[in-house]
């Protein structure tokens, strides 16, 4: 019994560090998205049974809360357009994006982007765009843009940008953006398509006895 202990105990940081890679793969090579050079993340949802306003009403509901009253909203923040007959909802985000905060450090982004969602009957498309960053390392960022520290995601966060030769591993400054960049955007797209009650997709498992 000790003996079958003893070897779990040695193949447990084996399971952590596979797991870690694991995680550490949804942030690699084709991760960030693009469309005509430009950086684009999009997905799709079906939600069966749902007409098109009641998807877009959903929608702006869990949007005005997540970004419009979220803490780390900053004034720039705002809806554009909010069209529900045509299912057409556009907000210009402006929010701080934090990588790091403790008592003494604090590490973060002034974090823009726009996000869109086009509404059907029985399905929604969401959409997150336009992407740039405004970096420094203060507790209270001001809201002023300065051109000297403002990154384009193109510039950033892309494949070339922010990965290493091999694509293999993230480089320590870009790479930290790419990742929570990515984050928050599956924060946001996978909260939106539950609050709406999307169709979630099962893996097929074959089983032979």
């Amino acid at each position: 019994m000790k003996k079958i202990a003893f070897l779990l105990l040695m193949l447990l940081p084996l399971g952590v560090a596979a797991q870690k890679q694991q995680d550490m793969s949804k942030y690699l090579a084709g991760a960030v998205t693009e469309q005509n050079g430009i950086v684009v993340f999009e997905k799709s949802y079906n939600v069966p049974g749902k007409t098109k306003v009641e998807i877009h009403e959903g929608l702006k509901t869990y949007l005005t809360e997540v970004i419009l009253n979220n803490e780390n909203a900053l004034p720039q923040t705002r809806i554009q357009d909010d069209q529900p007959e045509a299912g057409t909802l556009a907000i210009a985000v402006e929010e701080f994006l934090y990588f790091k905060r403790k008592a003494l450090v604090t590490d973060g982004t002034r974090f823009y982007y726009q996000l869109v969602t086009q509404a059907e009957d029985g399905k929604f498309t969401i959409t997150m765009r336009r992407i740039r960053y405004i970096y420094d390392l203060t507790d209270t960022p001001s809201t002023e843009a300065n051109p000297d520290v403002c990154f384009t995601a193109e510039k950033w966060i892309t494949d070339a940008e922010a990965l290493n030769k091999a694509q293999t591993k993230l480089l320590k400054i870009p790479g930290k953006f790419r990742r929570f960049t990515i984050d928050r955007k599956d924060e946001i797209f996978n909260g939106a398509a539950k609050a709406v009650g999307a169709e979630r997709k099962m893996k097929m498992v074959e089983v032979y006895e």
